[in-house]
């Protein structure tokens, strides 16, 4: 009891960080909500299918630059603490958001507007990829043994917001104006208030107290010289599980949370605004849900959430795009909703069993080879994959058949693993 007693100041630490995340997040997630629109701006020199390519090929080569940052930020945050790695991925996410707002289009200056987005988008992700690691390590080296599923899922929940955040300004922005405005200047509004979340995360990052666990591991000269090779070398066996379960998270939440944005107002007959408007709604009942699903799996254990959302998300694959290609309204919004339902009783999960496996001096590192790398490698290239196999296949369900591919690849690994919802965190 008076373990759980010292650790209730912390509260303010997790509501710091966790805001803090939000407003980084939205920030990064922008791009995907206004693909359709930012390949006519800045790929106008090919046909319409091929530029919006274009433009998710920029998102997801977004996405495999976020495993150097991770490396590089988890490194610093194993070797000089969590906070410090905060105070850096705020700086990196907030100039080039920004900048994207400002950024001449296509238009106005050739082909060097296409050349400046795809810089300023890996500059962002190098930000973002150093991000989930630091955050789940520092959550959960703050929480009680018995609640550390609940702490961990914060991580997520703040992600899921700031996207949530996003997709609501997006749509807000859509909704407001005439296609014509938006396409002209009314898209450059929700980077533009990147200023104003930036400066916020930043200063709220600035409160956040360092772990204790890490202190503690300073204090005895703990330290890992190198703990990226550390962390492949001697806890390579959780590396591997926790990138092959990353596959259904990653491409499960974005082909269900961003790709549908696109695919619906292309095949479903929907118009942006109203799909903006969906999205918005089934990620807000997700989003709410995130800390519930990581505070059941202290009650229950890690693996049978994870098991459980896993196959159910296998089933959600082979559902989403046929429905969405299909007229009934209703349907589209309960698919969704149950394919995100799905992902969210997975990720409560997910975020406590990584952090419970590794040690404190490696942590940080651990969870970047494995989450960070999988999540770049198959998040980021999701939406350019289904957009591939649509076009190669002429099938617009094509995209499921992979989402359900990846489920099964992660329940595979999910069915080796060990309960570690008690384990002590070293």
């Amino acid at each position: 009891m008076a373990q759980e007693k010292s650790r209730l100041p912390h509260k303010k630490a997790v509501v710091a960080s966790s805001l803090a995340i939000i407003l980084e997040w939205y920030d990064f997630s922008i791009f995907g909500f206004y693909a359709v629109v930012l390949s006519r701006l800045f790929f106008p020199f090919t046909d319409e299918t091929t530029a919006l390519l274009s433009t998710f090929m920029v998102f997801a080569l977004s996405f495999l630059f976020r495993p150097l940052g991770s490396i590089v930020i988890s490194s610093l945050g194993d070797r000089f603490g969590r906070k410090n790695a905060f105070i850096v991925t705020v700086i990196l996410m907030t100039f080039p958001t920004v900048l994207i707002g400002l950024l001449p289009t296509y238009e106005a200056i050739g082909v060097a507007a296409t050349v400046l987005l795809v810089l300023l988008r890996i500059l962002q992700a190098l930000s973002v990829g150093g991000e989930r690691s630091a955050t789940l390590s520092l959550l959960a080296e703050l929480a009680p043994p018995h609640l550390r599923g609940l702490y961990g899922s914060m991580s997520l929940f703040s992600t899921t917001a700031g996207i949530l955040l996003a997709s609501f300004v997006c749509g807000l922005v859509s909704s407001m104006l005439t296609p014509e405005e938006l396409a002209e200047w009314g898209w450059r509004v929700p980077f533009l208030l990147g200023a104003v979340s930036g400066v916020a995360a930043y200063f709220l990052r600035r409160v956040v107290k360092e772990s204790g666990m890490f202190l503690e591991l300073k204090k005895t000269g703990g330290i890992s010289k190198s703990p990226l090779v550390e962390s492949v070398k001697e806890h390579w066996k959780p590396v591997l599980t926790i990138l092959a379960a990353t596959i259904m998270f990653s491409v499960g939440f974005y082909l269900i949370f961003v790709y549908v944005i696109t695919f619906a107002t292309k095949y479903g007959g929907m118009t942006l605004s109203q799909i903006l408007a969906i999205n918005t709604a089934n990620l807000a009942i997700c989003t709410v849900l995130v800390p519930f699903s990581g505070y059941f799996s202290d009650r229950i254990g890690r693996k049978p959430a994870m098991i459980a959302g896993c196959a159910g998300e296998l089933v959600a694959g082979l559902l989403l795009f046929k429905v969405f290609a299909g007229d009934d309204l209703n349907l589209k919004i309960a698919v969704q909703l149950f394919g995100g339902l799905m992902n969210v009783l997975f990720a409560g999960a997910f975020a406590a069993y990584m952090v419970e496996s590794f040690p404190t001096r490696v942590r940080m590192s651990g969870i970047s080879m494995g989450n960070v790398i999988g999540f770049s490698v198959f998040g980021g290239s999701a939406p350019l994959v289904a957009s591939y196999l649509i076009s190669r296949t002429g099938d617009v369900t094509s995209p499921g058949i992979y989402m359900a591919a990846g489920c099964a690849v992660s329940l595979i690994a999910l069915l080796t693993v060990k309960e570690t919802y008690k384990n002590r965190l070293e």
